[in-house]
C-alpha cells in the first residue's frame, strides 16, 4: 500500500489518484438515484454488504443509512434487508458453495465485489422464495456488469447457474 506517495513525502508533481470504484459511485450515495425497483433494492443490499465487509456486524446500520439516502420505498428496503441479512447470516454456507464450485479459483483470487455479488445472488437464490432463479441470476449478472471487473459477469453467471442446476432450481 506504499505504492502511492503521500502528500507530505512527495516533492514531484503527483498524478491524480486513480479513482476507486467506491469513490464516485458509492462515496456520494446520498446524491445517486437508485431505481425504485427490486434491481435498486439489490444495489442497496450490495452496498450494505460492502459496508458490512469493512465494519462487521453493521449491516442493519448500513441498510438504514443507505436506504434513507437512496430514497427507496419501505417495501423495497424490506426486500434489500431480507437479501442482505440472509447473505450475512448464511455467509459461511454461501462461501463454502462458492469455494466448492469455483473450479480453478481459490477464494483469495476472487475480487471482493465479485464475492459479495455471488454471496448476495446465492442468498437470494436459496433463501428468498418469491424470486425465480433465472431472475436472480440475471440480476446478479447485471450487478457484476455494473460494479465488477471486465469479465466478472461471466464468472458470476457460470457459478450461480451451476449451483442452481445442482439444486434442481428451474433456470
Amino acid at each position: 500500500m506504499t505504492d502511492l506517495p503521500t502528500e507530505e513525502s512527495s516533492t514531484a508533481p503527483s498524478s491524480p489518484r486513480q479513482q476507486r470504484w467506491d469513490d464516485g459511485e458509492w462515496g456520494n450515495a446520498e446524491q445517486e438515484k437508485i431505481p425504485q425497483s427490486r434491481s435498486g433494492a439489490r444495489q442497496l443490499a450490495l452496498r450494505a454488504l460492502y459496508w458490512e465487509s469493512a465494519n462487521p456486524g453493521q449491516v442493519g446500520e448500513a441498510l438504514q443509512q443507505l436506504g434513507e439516502a437512496c430514497g427507496l420505498t419501505p417495501k423495497l428496503r424490506t426486500f434489500a434487508e431480507q437479501v442482505a441479512t440472509a447473505a450475512v447470516e448464511y455467509r459461511s454456507e454461501l462461501d463454502d458453495l462458492v469455494r466448492d464450485n469455483a473450479t480453478n479459483w481459490h477464494p483469495d483470487r476472487i475480487a471482493r465485489l465479485d464475492g459479495l455479488i455471488l454471496r448476495l445472488g446465492l442468498a437470494e437464490l436459496l433463501y428468498i422464495d418469491d424470486v425465480p432463479a433465472r431472475v436472480t441470476i440475471h440480476e446478479a449478472v447485471e450487478l457484476a456488469k455494473t460494479y465488477g471487473g471486465g469479465q466478472s459477469y461471466r464468472f458470476v453467471n457460470g457459478l450461480l447457474d451451476a449451483i442452481a442446476r445442482q439444486r434442481d432450481l428451474d433456470v
